[in-house]
């Protein structure tokens, strides 16, 4: 048999694979070492493995037929979640609920205890037929045909434990809606059945067959009969003999349902079940007509029982944590009957709720920070799985779709009536074909390389009836998105005519399918900065007002890259330097005039918005990173010598020609390839740094410090020796950007002006405070004078933010360990606020060495962190502890933090604290099998290994 799919298949069912699980389980074999095949046939008892999800995990997709979900269950689901998983539960389109992230050693357990409440994961995927769903708030709705749940129940009962009807040619999406408004999904899956009234006033279901999204995008056909309520299940079985008779199993890219409705027409449909069926169905020939709109799924809705009310909840993206899982099965048993319905929108529901506990449930739903208010951007988009999980995607999904929401609402992009459906592949799960504007994940080439992307799909939806959309762009870049977006919106806006959809209107202005590529540089107008909160404005012009701080249009400059930060117009390092970029055809670009770069000296420039540092040495002009990873000083400020550039700040060396750190070593700049052609320095700046590339991010040009004059307005005592100096930064004088840096304050000590530096540990989400956690040095000078002198309406000249210690969101995506002794904690801090005020995802692991449990700094809010999130651990070991204290003793090693990692290679370090310590820490994480590159150390001087 040429399929290899099907060859497998025959060789062992996949419903014969669970003992080869449980085998797996006890031994928690690695997923490498498990046969390919099987872990395939794993997805017939709704176990998906997980390649993406180091290192190997699974995927748990449960059955939620017809929508129906009973408190009980939806605390189970949470509690698996947050067990054994990573603590999200995801709604799909198919209004089944996954769980991400579970160890092969639980996937027994987690099958049990599904099942223990009624749940069921089989045959959710490959070759099966899955989640069978209707309406979701069928048999809540007053004016609904009929209510179709029992139907689904039995449809799925014809299935599930099936050997026959779990060995199709290709999956079976199956569904039925039994109200007479039949919105766009229901025109795309294998088998619908659609309520309607008959002439008689009974009610008999249209079908629909062989509709697919999907890499060959089609619509379903109608066959021309009606079918009694009573007639569905058996339908349903013959169309499954069918398919299983005669469905090709030859081409798993032609072996869809639809392809044989291609081969043998709906003739050919219609003999087979005029034969096989015990009873003559009803011909009818009238085509069943849209709904002129979608479903309206999210607020309330009155039920058939006056005095009841379905609760419909917006989920963003259809992510949800377990908290607020299980606080929905919590809030369902205490304001109504213990019933949720999942919606096939990625969203969920409370059903019958009395009157007068409406306001109640809303409040308690608002405090799981879900709610039937929301905006229309979250209400009409919907995301996939995307490559964070999904072995197939090529583009993440969810993450981009919640950026896209937000560069959106900065450029107040209303979304009335428009549907954006984000896919990470040609697969469609996220059903874009059908979407107002759908986006399909590719990946685009572009100058630096490639990069995450997007087809343009405009007109799918409800256009006068159920229409697949047309391209519009091929490969537009993620960045691009938001301004093409904005800009068919706003078309559509001014251009419509009175009464017109949008998908409507576009299918108008795109009578064909265009395949127009999208250049690097189109959709990218200039960027502009507000310099009173540092808004960023994409558009020709800027804003009359800014929306973030409502100030004046003369506040707006305008930025030449639009990753770049604006230096402080009296910053003395803004001054000008070259500013290039013109690429040539071999990639190189204009750096400075050779004669510029003068034997033993160093030159800034700024290449493709890369700040980058020129020196000559023997004759030859080489090229390497500008700032020092150290504090973010600039390197050709420093001293030349012998080809060794010395950091002007720290005293810090590297090799100028190779950009290799020399002391302390290990903190390597990046060295660019340079060519001098007719007295020009050229330099190529082709290709980003690894780290940055693997996450997709821009190079981003490093923010200037300032220097500017802040008042102290609060003191606070946090430990013996150690108080916190509060600044009054609301005039934004100080930039503030990432957490994790410095800045350096001057005291008038010894009569003279003394700079020091001190970490921030109040976080970048608040900028209007810079907070310095400062630890008394009886022997120091600006310390001591800072304890005792500074008062309250003190003003002090600080220089900042600064370092290259820091943590960056958008690159720093692995789980973090956050590692500090004494008042080192203090950017640690400022690392984890940020974290928490953001809401990233990023699992931290916090540890902290103290002597007493009197010095443990920043305890209580730490302790509420923990307690406030699963995905925050807490750890402090003390040297010299008391009889009480329960936890760790001595000093942190590499074995105290490997005991508390799951997986520490995968993790991301920041390490804080005296030198021998770090070093210690560094050499042990380095032999578990830590990357260098993902251990970041805080250091203000030479390391004592590089002094030795």
């Amino acid at each position: 048999m040429a399929n290899p799919v099907e060859v497998w298949k025959a060789e062992k069912h996949g419903l014969d694979v669970w003992s080869d699980v449980e085998r797996h389980a006890s031994a928690a074999t690695p997923m490498k070492q498990i046969d390919a095949a099987d872990l395939e046939r794993m997805k017939w008892y709704g176990f998906f493995y997980r390649k993406r999800d180091q290192p190997g995990r699974y995927m748990n997709r449960i059955r939620i037929t017809a929508g129906e979900l009973s408190a009980a269950q939806a605390k189970e689901i949470a509690r698996l979640a947050y067990e054994f998983g990573h603590g999200i539960v995801d709604v799909t389109t198919r209004a089944n609920v996954q769980i991400q992230g579970l160890p092969i050693d639980r996937l027994p357990e987690v099958r049990s205890r599904l099942e223990a409440v009624g749940l069921t994961a089989k045959q959710t995927g490959h070759d099966n037929i899955r989640n069978v769903f209707g309406h979701p708030f069928s048999g809540l709705m007053p004016d609904e045909l009929i209510d179709t749940r029992d139907l689904c129940h039995r449809i799925t009962a014809l299935f599930v434990d099936s050997r026959e009807y779990s060995d199709l040619p290709r999956k079976m999406n199956i569904c039925m809606n039994g109200t007479s408004q039949h919105a766009a999904h229901y025109w795309t899956q294998d088998v619908s059945f659609l309520a309607t009234r008959t002439d008689c006033g009974s009610v008999a279901f249209y079908v629909l067959l062989g509709g697919t999204q999907g890499q060959n995008p089609h619509l379903a056909r109608h066959l021309p009969v009606l079918v009694a309520p009573e007639q569905v299940v058996e339908v349903t079985r013959s169309v499954l003999d069918l398919f299983r008779a005669k469905g090709s199993r030859e081409k798993r890219n032609a072996a869809r349902f639809r392809f044989l409705m291609e081969a043998i027409g709906v003739d050919g449909v219609l003999a087979w079940l005029e034969q096989d069926l015990p009873f003559t169905l009803l011909p009818h020939r009238i085509v069943p007509k849209p709904a002129s709109e979608g479903d309206e799924l999210i607020g309330w809705f009155r039920e058939a029982d006056w005095d009841r009310w379905t609760m419909g909840l917006c989920v963003p993206l259809g992510r949800m944590t377990w908290q607020q899982f299980e606080g929905l099965g919590v809030l369902a048993d205490r304001w109504g009957s213990g019933t949720l319905r999942t919606t096939q929108e990625q969203g969920i529901a409370v059903a019958n709720i009395p009157t007068r506990h409406k306001q109640a449930a809303l409040t308690d739903a608002a405090a799981l920070g879900l709610s039937i208010h929301a905006d229309a951007l979250d209400r009409n988009t919907m995301a996939c799985t995307g490559s964070q999980f999904c072995n197939i995607a090529v583009t993440e999904t969810k993450g981009r779709m919640f950026q896209l929401l937000e560069k959106l609402r900065k450029k107040q992009v209303r979304l009335e009536g428009i549907r954006i459906h984000m896919s990470g592949c040609p697969s469609s799960c996220a059903q874009h074909f059908t979407a107002d504007i759908g986006l399909k994940g590719v990946r685009v080439r572009r100058l630096l390389g490639t990069r995450e992307g997007f087809d343009v799909f405009l007109g799918g939806g409800i256009a006068g009836g159920v229409q697949m959309g047309r391209t519009f762009r091929l490969g537009v870049d993620v960045d691009q998105l938001p301004t093409l977006i904005e800009e068919v919106v706003t078309q559509y806006y001014l251009s419509h005519k009175p009464g017109q959809t949008f998908s409507d209107y576009w299918r108008e202005q795109l009578p064909d399918d265009r395949s127009v590529k999208a250049a690097e540089e189109d959709f990218k107008p200039p960027v502009w900065l507000c310099e009173n909160c540092r808004y960023e404005h994409a558009g020709v012009d800027p804003p009359v007002f800014c929306p973030s701080c409502a100030g004046l249009r003369r506040y707006f400059a305008r930025l030449e890259d639009s990753v770049e930060e604006l230096a402080a117009p009296d910053d003395p390092s803004a001054e000008a330097t070259p500013s290039n970029g013109a690429l040539r055809s071999d990639g190189f670009a204009f750096a400075a005039e050779e004669s510029a770069v003068p034997e033993g000296e160093g030159l800034d420039v700024t290449v493709g918005g890369k700040e980058l540092a020129l020196f000559r040495v023997d004759g030859r002009i080489h090229a390497i990173d500008a700032l020092c990873p150290h504090e973010g000083a600039p390197l050709a400020q420093g001293s030349v010598t012998g080809g060794v550039v010395t950091c002007p700040w720290h005293g810090w060396t590297f090799n100028a020609c190779s950009g290799c750190s020399i002391d302390p070593p290990h903190n390597d700049v990046r060295r660019y390839e340079t060519r001098v052609d007719e007295g020009r320095v050229y330099v190529k700046v082709d290709a980003v740094p690894a780290a940055a590339s693997a996450q997709g991010a821009k190079p981003r040009r490093a923010i200037r410090p300032r220097e500017a004059s802040l008042p102290l307005v609060q003191i606070i005592d946090e430990a013996p020796g150690v108080r916190t100096f509060r600044f009054d930064n609301q005039a934004r004088l100080l930039p503030m950007d990432h957490p994790g840096k410095f800045v350096k304050i001057c005291v008038p000590a010894d009569s003279q002006d003394v700079w020091r530096s001190f970490t921030i540990s109040s976080s970048p989400h608040a900028p209007e405070v810079v907070d310095l956690t400062i630890k008394l040095n009886p022997d120091g000078v600006a310390s001591r004078w800072l304890f005792e002198n500074a008062q309250p309406g003190d003003e002090f000249k600080l220089n900042g933010a600064q370092g290259g210690f820091y943590f960056d969101h958008e690159r720093h995506t692995e789980p973090l360990v956050l590692v500090s002794a004494g008042s080192g904690v203090t950017p640690m801090m400022s690392i984890a606020r940020w974290c928490q005020a953001r809401g990233l995802a990023n699992p931290i692991a916090f540890f902290h060495g103290a002597r007493t449990v009197d010095d443990i700094l920043f305890r209580a809010e730490c302790t509420r962190l923990a307690g406030e999130s699963p995905d925050f651990a807490y750890h402090v070991s003390l040297t010299q502890p008391d009889d009480a204290w329960q936890g760790l003793h001595g000093r942190l090693t590499p074995e105290t933090l490997l005991a508390h990692l799951d997986r520490p290679a995968e993790c991301r370090y920041f390490l804080c604290g005296p030198n021998d310590f770090m070093e210690r820490l560094c050499e042990g994480l380095s032999a578990a099998g830590v990357p260098r590159d993902r251990i970041h150390t805080e250091q203000f001087h030479a390391s004592l290994a590089a002094k030795r």
